[in-house]
This record gives C-alpha cells, sequence and structure tokens, in this order.
C-alpha cells in the first residue's frame, strides 16, 4: 500500500502538538516555567523561509518543516530519450538489466519539452521528440521489475539547441504559468505511477533567482506529487537558489572542473583531492539548509580535456581513461558521506541516433568507465 507520506507528517506533528497542550494543561503550575506559548520549528540559515506559524495565522507546511525521507543512497545514470517511442524499444529493457547489475538503484528518467527560441514564452512537448506516455509507462515498468527506484527530471530544451540556462523568456510571466502546466503534467503522470522522486527544474540559471515564482511551482508540485522533490541546480548556479528550504534535497548538476588546462596530467590521487574541496563546499551547504545533496547529474565525456570541462565535449581525441579516472575519483572521494543521499550519471542513451559520437561523449556504456561505474556502485557506502 502506498503511504501518503505528507499525511504521515502530519498525523505525527498533530499528535505531538495534542500532547503538547496536554503537557502544557497538566504541568504549568508553580513548578513549571508558565510559558504557554507554542514552539514553532525553525528553517535553515538561508534567506526567505517559508516555514513556521505566525501571528496572522498562516499555517505550517510541514513538508517544508521537516523535509520528506530519501530512501538512498540512490546510485544509478539519467537514462536519456529523444524520440517519441525512444523508452519502449526492447534494447531498453536490456539496458536496465545492465545497469541493475552494475550495482544502479535508481534510474532517472528525462522526458524533454521545447521552446522554439531562447525568448519564447511557452514550453511544449514535441511530438517527435517528446517521450509519450506509453512509452514512459513501459520504462518504468522495467526499471521497478529491476528492483530499482524512479526519478523523474524532465528537461526544458530549446529546439536549437541553446543552453537552457541562458534563456531569457519575452514574458516571464506566460513562461511561469506555462512551465507550470509542464509541472502540472509530469507531476500528476508521476504521483498516478508512484515515481519515488520528483525534480521540479535542472538548470534554469537565467530564472531560478525568482524565488516565489519557484515557491508557488513546488507548492503546484507538492499538491500533486506526494514523494521528495528537489531542483538540479547547474555547478555554479548552486549558492543563488534560495528556496531550497521548500525541498526535500539539495540537488547539484556536478560539472565541477576536476584540473586545468596546460596543467599536469591527472591523476586519480589528484583528482580525489580536488573532489574532497569541492565535497567540503557541498556538506557545508547542506549544513546551512539541514537538507541532503544528491548529485542529480555528474560525468565526464570520453575525450582528452575532460576533468578540465566536464560540462562540454569539445573536439579533442577520445580518452577512455580519463573518464574511468574521474569516475573511480568520484566514488573514491564520496564514498561514505552521511550528508549525500545519491549519484546520477550523465549519462545513458536509450535511443542514440547514428548521428552521435558516442566514442568521445558522456555515456560509459562498453567504455572503461563502465567498469569504474559498476566498481563504484557496489563498493560505495552511503
Amino acid at each position: 500500500m502506498h503511504l501518503h507520506l505528507r499525511l504521515i507528517l502530519l498525523l505525527v506533528v498533530a499528535a505531538g502538538l495534542i500532547g503538547g497542550v496536554l503537557a502544557i494543561t497538566v504541568l504549568n503550575t508553580d513548578e513549571g516555567s508558565g510559558n504557554t506559548d507554542p514552539v514553532v520549528p525553525t528553517g535553515p540559515t538561508g534567506p526567505t523561509t517559508s516555514t513556521g506559524t505566525t501571528e496572522e495565522g498562516s499555517t505550517l507546511d510541514y513538508a517544508q518543516a521537516l523535509p520528506l525521507p530519501i530512501e538512498g543512497p540512490l546510485l544509478g545514470v539519467n537514462l536519456t530519450a529523444y524520440t517519441k517511442d525512444g523508452y519502449s524499444q526492447p534494447e531498453v529493457r536490456k539496458m536496465i538489466r545492465t545497469l541493475a547489475d552494475l550495482g544502479s538503484t535508481a534510474i532517472t528518467l528525462v522526458p524533454t519539452w521545447y521552446m522554439k527560441s531562447s525568448t519564447a514564452s511557452a514550453i511544449a512537448a514535441d511530438p517527435e521528440k517528446t517521450p509519450g506516455k506509453e512509452s514512459l509507462e513501459k520504462v518504468i515498468s522495467w526499471i521497478r521489475q529491476a528492483g530499482m527506484q524512479v526519478v523523474m527530471k524532465p528537461h526544458v530544451d530549446v529546439i536549437d539547441d541553446s543552453y537552457r540556462g541562458e534563456i531569457q523568456p519575452a514574458d516571464r510571466d506566460r513562461w511561469f504559468r506555462s512551465y507550470g502546466d509542464f509541472m502540472d503534467h509530469f507531476a500528476t503522470f508521476s504521483a498516478s505511477h508512484s515515481v519515488d522522486m520528483f525534480v521540479v527544474g535542472t538548470e534554469l540559471k537565467t530564472l531560478s533567482t525568482e524565488t516565489d515564482r519557484w515557491r508557488a511551482v513546488i507548492q503546484l508540485v507538492r499538491d500533486r506529487f506526494f514523494g521528495p522533490l528537489t531542483y538540479a541546480a547547474n555547478w555554479d548556479e548552486v549558492d543563488q537558489i534560495q528556496f531550497w528550504d521548500d525541498l526535500d534535497a539539495i540537488g547539484v548538476d556536478a560539472y565541477y572542473p576536476l584540473s586545468e588546462e596546460g596543467g599536469p596530467a591527472p591523476t586519480v590521487p589528484a583528482l580525489v583531492t580536488a573532489w574532497q574541496g569541492i565535497a567540503g563546499q557541498l556538506q557545508a551547504k547542506s549544513e546551512q539548509w539541514e537538507r541532503p545533496v544528491i548529485l542529480t547529474e555528474v560525468g565526464y565525456p570520453s575525450q582528452i580535456g575532460a576533468t578540465v570541462k566536464p560540462y562540454e565535449v569539445t573536439g579533442q581525441p577520445a580518452d577512455q581513461n580519463i573518464q574511468a579516472m574521474a569516475y573511480r575519483a568520484t566514488f573514491e572521494a564520496l564514498s561514505g558521506s552521511d550528508w549525500l543521499k545519491g549519484i546520477s550519471w550523465w549519462s545513458w542513451r536509450a535511443d542514440a541516433g547514428p548521428e552521435e559520437n558516442l566514442e568521445i561523449d558522456y555515456p560509459p556504456k562498453g567504455k572503461k568507465a563502465q567498469g569504474a561505474l559498476a566498481q563504484g556502485q557496489w563498493m560505495f557506502e552511503g
């Protein structure tokens, strides 16, 4: 039976409040303090928290004050598809079995809606490029059969391949209304298919400073989906997000540079040291907002320079060794971090086209990084 976690939390808190009232009634004697003011849970030290009660009588959202638990560690990949039936091909079922054999515990699905340009004010499904309902239903059933969790992470892309983190909608009010419809669609679908976790946005850096608008988006999603929520902030966007307190985890697309261009040839120990510095920053962010961290994306292309610019595929030659070294260093640096609840690698292609040069791209499938992925996931300590 799928229990409503927010309802459980509300019942627990309600029981505590009733008990507190009874205790005050019984113990408000000369031996007691005499202070009958209610104790209100406080939010994190970040700005503009919306949790707590006020003198005006606004109510406390306990899903925010008490973040929903995340059953982790969530280890796996972003499984991407960019065709209508991309998730439902027979070979995808074999991929999912392979990913389970590699020690994965969760698969992130990435259905994408599109803007016509970087200044467009509307988002819509593409009939050819957006995975359809039946395709998503089939892949979810296969992931379940393989014993893994499902994370839903809907993306916004621009049809001309402009970067989503640089979009500038001409009409922001209209864009956020359209984005609300987008979230409504996938949150409702995810709730009806018992998805385990939902990501409310990904790398929308030019828009993620609009805190109040995002709080409204998050509330819309919570009204439809009852599991944990996060936002996938780009690695250089994390600090500007001021609505982490409305979410259950801090999501990071962790394309942090680990080495310098023109510097010494990377080694695993050097990459581990670089990652440990980053891990310290992420732990501090977790403590500031009282939320665990999930690497909603991390990845390295299989080419020279992968650890210098992990966030892009360049014209450099193929190099499987550096990709595998980066995988090993990531797992070595982060295993045993109690503030970290998951690592989802970018990416594993469900429907790669013949025009894609996978030899230098991110997917570890069939490369040395696949072995590093398996070893890292099976040995990982959450």
